[in-house]
């Protein structure tokens, strides 16, 4: 028997499985905003744009990166949203580096509520589907 054929079949093998197993069950981490992170950026739509390309997935983790003080994250109701209002505040972040998993399917706001950040275009609308759903295992 040829061990050194067989060491490599079973190794291949146990790569391919990982490597399966790592694409099914892993989710994304989207850095918002990309290089431009949380912050204010400088004309309206910009958050918008950032996202258009972007598809967001249950358990797909949000990163906003921004500096405490200068910054904040609110997750709001759309009400809110569309106004920069604080009414039905679900969550405040402001810490900086702020990491929200997106636990269930439908729309998500955000914005900063630091002056009028949110006013200047520092806000975020997303939709979040369910994605694929967990493969069966006989």
């Amino acid at each position: 028997m040829d061990y050194e054929k067989v060491h490599l079949s079973l190794l291949i093998s146990a790569m391919i499985s990982y490597l399966t197993l790592v694409c099914v069950s892993s989710k994304a981490t989207h850095i918002v905003g990309d290089r431009v992170g949380w912050a204010s950026p400088g004309y309206n739509g910009f958050y918008e744009n950032w996202s258009r390309n972007v598809t967001f997935n249950v358990g797909d983790v949000l990163l906003f990166q921004y500096n405490p003080g200068l910054s904040t994250v609110v997750h709001v109701n759309k009400d809110d949203y569309d106004h920069c209002t604080t009414r039905n505040v679900m969550q405040t972040y402001f810490r900086g580096n702020s990491s929200i998993t997106l636990d269930h399917p439908g729309e998500y706001f955000f914005f900063c509520s630091v002056g009028k950040h949110c006013e200047a275009g520092q806000k975020l609308q997303i939709s979040v589907s369910q994605g694929n759903p967990p493969s069966k295992t006989s």
